[in-house]
């Protein structure tokens, strides 16, 4: 079954980037405002509340080499607090669409990601958080089965031109179906930004995760992403459009080889 996304998305983004193309400002305050935008937009404790939509392919999957498919909502939400604080709080509603190791497609489990940060006021970011998994799976293989929390940190030393931080975070279930594994994984997610000028920036991350309760030589998730993107200005209205590939290091058996993301991050100002 051909998921609708993956024609519709690719689509919608080329036809974004070809209006972008239409639309390009020579005016310098626009200009700035774009190169301040990635600026921002680089720094994942920005204080900026963004929406972003994020498509994913996901190739050579199980012994038959299968794609599987999933696009991202994440919106996530910024306030300020007295005192130069602020409360950052990011969630991912991925919705599925399997080929391997099953057909299945729907919502899989929603995360839900809490920051406290103590100062935005300085160069350097530090949010101390929670992370909550929930069980919304509509079918058992998009989903843990489990409800999961854990402590989380993020951590930004912002810069021109070069941002960098990482996240770091642990997930423990602690209720669900009895009949379901147990979840036990670390995250680690370090990046590295670098802004190219005119609104563009290029990225290198790692996503990696650490299955505690994994078989021996099956517990690393390990990929490396190397993107690029373009902070827009249309009508007003600035998106961040980007292209990212990425090449797993290491994985369990039969899982996802490479990737490529298409990204449309909405910026409310």
């Amino acid at each position: 079954m051909r998921c609708p996304t993956q024609a519709v998305l690719p689509i919608a983004m080329a036809a974004t980037f070809g209006a972008t193309a239409t639309l390009a400002a020579e005016d310098p305050a626009v200009r700035k405002s774009e190169e301040q935008l990635a600026a921002e937009l680089a720094n994942p404790l920005a204080p900026i509340t963004t929406f972003v939509t994020q498509f994913r392919s996901k190739f050579d999957n199980g012994p038959d080499g299968a794609t599987n498919y999933q696009l991202r909502l994440q919106p996530s939400f910024f306030k300020p607090l007295q005192g130069g604080s602020a409360l950052l709080v990011r969630s991912i509603v991925p919705l599925r669409k399997q080929n391997w190791p099953s057909g299945d497609g729907g919502l899989g489990d929603i995360s839900v990601l809490p920051y406290y940060v103590p100062d935005i006021r300085s160069s350097t970011f530090v949010g101390y958080g929670l992370a909550l998994s929930l069980p919304t799976a509509t079918e058992p293989s998009l989903g843990t089965g489990k409800w999961s929390a854990g402590p989380a940190v993020l951590f930004a030393q912002t810069g021109q031109p070069i941002t960098w931080g990482g996240l770091a975070q642990q997930l423990w279930s602690f209720a669900g179906q009895d009949s379901r594994a147990s979840v036990n994984v670390t995250t680690l997610q370090p990046f590295l930004t670098y802004l190219l000028g005119g609104g563009w920036s290029a990225t290198v991350t790692s996503e990696s995760s650490y299955n505690w309760n994994g078989a021996a030589g099956q517990r690393w998730v390990v990929p490396l992403a190397v993107s690029t993107s373009k902070v827009v200005d249309i009508g007003g209205h600035f998106l961040n459009l980007g292209l990212a590939y990425v090449h797993y290091v290491e994985t369990p058996q039969f899982a996802t080889q490479s990737e490529l993301r298409l990204t449309a991050t909405y910026v409310f100002k």
